[in-house]
């Protein structure tokens, strides 16, 4: 299995907020004095995935938790936040390298296996059992309301020590929170380029009331925002085909393909790709991992082959354009289901999707990724696996909620200084 193809399955934040979120402070079990809003945000608890626990560039430890929206959002309402702190280099080490896959710690590309399987498990000198931040990796809508799913992980024993999402957070007696679930739904799937094994709207939604019902349940005055799902086709790591018209696009995925410790391996575009309707298609960086597993290298097919199991197909890791539309179908159906629902609660809501496509369409997220620049390919805004928000984004989202939290509850939080 290619190294890159492992990411496939699972910019620095302003200078100031260091001296604010230092680990001590940030897992304080005494509460500082409230800022505007009093008790309202007494005891935040922030549920969700790998967003909101803290995970960037394929990893997690520490001082990517540490920036965290969750954290920088706690900062702004000035009280508790303790989160189930990571020894470093983490569980698993970040990347520091897309290209060479190498990690935090100094992993070489021919160890990459040791930093998959490296966890450094939890700092015990800050472990504290009442937790705000109980997000775990990997959750998707199942996972909030059970302890052990296909998604479950090490991180989901680590964090929770065998309890849900919602049970460790009414632990806390929250009287708010956010929360980001389904982001996992979708992700996978539209990334994989098949839409259709997508949890289905009638799960999601089962799912999705099952949490909100325990939450209201044990804590029936919580307030809170829930944050729609994020919609992967924003993500760097999906380029359009017409692009494999130009000659450094198909070097640079060969550049991928071959990596920096494998031998030489071609990526050539079929026909079906330079021309309609196949070059209206959306395509996955990581199909070149999937050509440097074949010996022969490949050729990228953006039209349906006979083989579906054929990563070079046009199936896998290729969206055409009636998979964009049932993908965009899919997120719609999802988040018109969780604003619906918030709006029912009083409850603010937050759609992250407008600011993305807004960076995608400037140019802020490339539409193509510079590996010229491995350790950051991805520009400001995308870590260092395609896929989850730098620490730059992370004060966008956390700027984002705190407007909604205003409008929302009249509350005066303060904004964060822009990234």
């Amino acid at each position: 299995m290619s190294r890159l193809k492992l990411i496939a399955r699972a910019t620095a934040a302003v200078a100031v907020l260091g001296a604010v979120f230092a680990c001590d402070q940030v897992n304080n079990v005494n509460a500082p004095t409230l800022s505007s809003g009093g008790e309202l945000f007494r005891r935040y608890v922030a549920l969700g995935n790998s967003i909101t626990a803290g995970f960037q560039s394929d990893g997690i430890n520490d001082s990517t938790q540490r920036r965290s929206y969750a954290v920088l959002l706690a900062g702004q309402m000035n009280t508790r936040f303790a989160y189930p702190s990571l020894v470093a280099p983490g569980c698993k080490p970040p990347l520091t390298n897309f290209l060479t896959q190498v990690g935090v710690g100094g992993s070489s590309p021919t160890s990459n296996p040791t930093r998959n399987a490296t966890c450094n498990l939890r700092n015990a000198t800050t472990a504290v059992d009442l937790l705000n931040n109980v997000a775990v990796p990997g959750a998707a809508s199942a996972d909030p309301t059970a302890s052990t799913t296909s998604a479950s992980n090490i991180l989901t024993t680590l964090f929770l020590g065998g309890k849900t999402q919602v049970q460790k957070a009414l632990e806390l007696d929250p009287t708010f929170a956010t929360i980001w679930i389904g982001n996992n739904d979708a992700l996978q799937p539209i990334l994989g380029g098949l839409p259709s094994l997508a949890t289905s709207q009638a799960t999601f939604e089962t799912n999705y009331n099952a949490m909100m019902s325990q939450l209201r349940a044990g804590a029936p005055d919580l307030k809170g925002v829930l944050i729609g799902v994020a919609d992967a086709r924003n993500l760097p790591l999906l380029f359009s085909a017409a692009l494999l018209q130009s000659p450094a696009v198909v070097g640079a995925l060969s550049q991928v393909a071959s990596g920096a410790a494998g031998a030489p391996v071609v990526i050539s575009p079929a026909a079906d790709c330079l021309s309609a309707p196949g070059n209206a298609s959306l395509i996955n960086v990581l199909i070149a991992s999937d050509a440097a597993s074949r010996s022969a290298g490949g050729v990228i097919h953006c039209v349906k082959g006979n083989d579906p199991l054929n990563p070079l197909s046009g199936e896998k890791y290729v969206l055409d354009a009636t998979e964009q539309v049932a993908a965009a179908n899919l997120i719609s159906g999802y988040n018109n289901f969780i604003a619906k629902l918030a709006s029912e609660l009083g409850f603010g809501y937050e759609d992250i999707n407008p600011t993305f496509a807004g960076l995608r369409a400037s140019g802020g997220i490339p539409a193509f990724p510079n590996f010229a620049l491995p350790t950051n390919p991805f520009g400001k805004w995308i870590s260092n696996d395609g896929v989850h928000p730098s620490n730059a984004a992370h004060v966008l989202v956390a700027n984002e909620l705190v407007g909604v939290i205003n409008r929302t509850y009249g509350t005066s939080l303060p904004l964060l200084p822009a990234p």
